[in-house]
């Protein structure tokens, strides 16, 4: 006679092959066993959590496809955008074939380097061209880089201790502005542009070279020979 087993939940049943007691132990004796009750509950729970989080680089249109999102574009800010001298300096490297995409971005740091120092943009801009044609990654025979070619024999180790980038634009144009400042108060306009170029009395420098280069940046900022500093400034 086969045994009969007692279960709260299956009550008596007889033990062996038979589907009642194959349920039986399904049921009772293993998956209702603790560490099965923790292996379902861990399972049902990677599921919810994959069916219901979505990633959250993506969107879905209603076309159901899936697009990345996209970070906007950075806009100009408006002061600098809508600032009628940035609009006029980019209209004068315009004539001197600046590179359209970095003219902008020119433009507006020889404008707020000229206020910034009390120099004339229109002057810092002259000499940029002159000395670069607006390349910021310029590098002369002389050792002097950058859009403004700062001399680095001269100027570099402060350059370095201050941290400034010279192959940065903004950095380069407010460094080169700074220098001009200084010339320019200690030894007047035309005689600081001379000692932005390097030229020194003292020195054996070519004179004439000296003033070629004078001659070009007055030919581009426009100054009438015949008229005095106050004017040329105004």
């Amino acid at each position: 006679m086969q045994p009969i087993a007692f279960c709260n939940r299956c009550r008596g049943m007889k033990v062996g092959w038979n589907c009642r007691y194959m349920v039986h132990c399904f049921a009772c004796r293993i998956s209702l066993s603790k560490s099965y009750k923790l292996l379902i509950l861990t399972v049902l729970a990677s599921v919810l959590v994959l069916a219901f989080s979505t990633p959250s680089t993506l969107v879905f249109s209603d076309q159901e496809t899936v697009r990345p999102l996209r970070q906007a574009p950075q806009q100009t800010p408006s002061v600098v955008r809508d600032d009628p001298a940035v609009a006029n300096m980019s209209a004068f490297l315009e004539k001197y074939k600046v590179d359209v995409g970095q003219r902008p971005r020119i433009a507006g740091a020889i404008v707020a380097s000229g206020r910034k120092y009390d120099v004339d943009p229109r002057l810092v801009a002259s000499i940029m061209i002159v000395e670069s044609r607006a390349n910021p990654f310029a590098i002369s025979e002389s050792d002097a880089i950058g859009i403004m070619q700062i001399h680095l024999p001269t100027w570099g180790s402060q350059a370095d201790k201050e941290g400034i980038n010279l192959f940065k634009i903004e950095d380069n144009i407010k460094f080169g502005t700074r220098i001009l400042q200084g010339y320019i108060r200690r030894f007047g306009l035309w005689e600081g542009v001379k000692r932005y170029k390097g030229w020194n009395p003292e020195s054996s420098s070519s004179a004439e070279a000296v003033s070629d280069y004078v001659a070009k940046v007055q030919g581009i900022y426009g100054y009438p020979k015949n008229n005095t500093v106050a004017q040329a400034l105004q």
